[in-house]
């Protein structure tokens, strides 16, 4: 099944359904989107998403000051859900372009468990779980926009599509009882095009850029298995599941009890 959706400005976007659940069937299509920066897309791209793919939420997983400004879309409800960023963010006049997850490192004020050291050796799974750790709210947040009526259909995205989205995608797939391996392989389909869109992603202005020489560099430029692997893996031994985790951080049970039933369409 061809998962890829039709938008030439985008290189990574794609749609969550079709893949297998552990107790049978395929998850829904057309319910949850999934691309890198939606500052490629042309007005047609644009259109396609509003019309063709009826997206009527998007979930933006940047830091505040990363990417374009944001512009309104016909029927469409842009929400800023930050996942991590510098601490002075906020502040008007010092926005932070990008964050750790895009190796955007020098300067940055890392928490003691924001462990850099292991990504080499990890891939960058380690660093997916503290990413998930420190930004539980906007997960949260997400959760409850797709769980709400008139929450589907949404395009979730970061920069590259990668890594804060995977981590998000990756829990709502585990929390709706999709197979390990089929999570996984989502996940390692961003290396396909991964090249080329970095290539278009680092033309653009008041983008994350990582600096080659930094240690993140090789993980967060690749989509490896071991990445995604380590963060399931290391999540189930901290947390016991996706849905665990979630409901930690404050996610309310009906939230989601709603998502399964939206991505599952039982």
């Amino acid at each position: 099944m061809n998962r890829r959706l039709d938008l030439p400005d985008l290189l990574n976007a794609r749609d969550i359904g079709g893949l297998p659940l552990i107790d049978g069937g395929v998850t829904r299509t057309g319910v949850l989107l999934r691309s890198e920066t939606p500052d490629l897309l042309t007005a047609e791209g644009i259109d396609r998403l509003t019309h063709t793919h009826r997206v009527r939420h998007v979930l933006d997983l940047r830091s505040a000051g990363e990417g374009l400004p944001v512009t309104e879309w016909p029927g469409v409800t842009r929400h800023r859900l930050p996942l991590l960023g510098r601490r002075s963010a906020l502040v008007a006049d010092r926005a932070a372009i990008g964050d750790i997850s895009a190796g955007q490192t020098q300067g940055l004020d890392l928490d003691e468990d924001i462990d850099l050291g292991s990504v080499d050796e990890f891939g960058a799974g380690l660093l997916y779980l503290r990413m998930a750790e420190r930004g539980g709210e906007s997960y949260v947040r997400s959760l409850e926009i797709l769980a709400g009526d008139g929450g589907v259909p949404a395009l979730v995205h970061c920069t590259a599509g990668k890594d804060r989205t995977g981590i998000l995608v990756a829990l709502l797939l585990s929390v709706a009882g999709v197979e390990r391996e089929a999570i996984i392989a989502d996940y390692t389909e961003t290396q396909t095009h991964l090249d080329e869109m970095f290539e278009r992603i680092d033309r653009l202005p008041r983008q994350p850029r990582i600096d080659p020489a930094s240690p993140v560099a090789p993980a967060m430029r690749g989509a490896a298995r071991a990445s995604i692997d380590t963060f399931l893996r290391v999540l189930a031994e901290r947390h016991g599941s996706a849905a665990e985790f979630l409901l930690g951080v404050g996610a309310p049970p009906e939230h989601l009890e709603s998502w399964r039933r939206v991505i599952r369409g039982r």
